[in-house]
């Protein structure tokens, strides 16, 4: 399921996101949109390929596909809340610590693959007092291996070995994803329109007459912003 948008990278060039739509749709649209003369250098989407599969077939085989770095976290918070049901030592404030780690390891490591991939190793040892793979610039425990850890229990390193090796394992099998992980994009504007659109004209509503105004006006809005009444006016 997909949802289109597109985003200026320069004069004529556009990453466009997709989510929550079907995938012939998609491929519609980037057709559509091709025909116009714009040139699109990628889509961001979540990790279905059946879009970016007719994409290449059908219009562009050079075309990227970025990942949604918000459906990348949502993944790993699933799977942090699942280890939760085997370890009752991973509780919510050290899913909240191991998930803020992870997306700060993210944002730093755009572009930098093999960055990402020491990061992961870093992930499953770092919060149980090993420091072999992490990094100067972040880790104050490599110059002091007593420093306390604000966002864990009683500021003390985890001690369940076994917590430790299913933490592994969820971030070893991440790193074969490693090129992934180091391009990720948002759809998070698409979800924005969406709830403007959702304001203007509720699904639970039927606006039969008055429905392109009202997409209309959140289209002024996602562009202009609220001022857009004035300038109608």
């Amino acid at each position: 399921m997909y949802n289109i948008s597109l985003h200026y990278l320069d004069g004529n060039n556009f990453v466009g996101s997709a989510k929550s739509m079907e995938p012939d749709m998609v491929v519609e649209m980037v057709g559509n949109v091709m025909q116009q003369g714009v040139k699109m250098e990628a889509i961001i989407a979540d990790d279905d390929t059946a879009a970016i599969s007719n994409i290449h077939r059908n219009l562009d085989p050079g075309l990227k596909k970025y990942s949604d770095k918000n459906h990348i976290k949502k993944n790993i918070s699933n799977s942090l809340y699942n280890l939760q049901k085997k370890h009752k030592s991973l509780s919510t404030k050290v899913i909240n610590y191991m998930k803020k780690s992870f997306n700060y390891m993210l944002s730093q490591n755009q572009g930098n693959p093999s960055a990402i991939e020491k990061g992961l190793s870093a992930l499953s040892l770092h919060p149980f007092g090993n420091h072999a793979e992490c990094s100067g610039e972040w880790c104050l425990h490599r110059e002091d291996p007593t420093k306390k850890y604000n966002s864990l229990p009683y500021g003390k390193p985890l001690t369940n070995t076994e917590l430790r090796e299913d933490l592994a394992q969820i971030f070893d099998r991440l790193k074969k994803h490693s090129d992934k992980l180091s391009q990720l994009g948002s759809t998070q504007s698409n979800e924005s329109f969406n709830k403007t659109v959702a304001s203007k004209a509720p699904k639970t509503h039927l606006y039969s007459r008055s429905i392109g105004y009202r997409v209309a006006a959140s289209v002024a809005q996602k562009n202009i912003g609220q001022g857009y009444l004035m300038q109608v006016i």
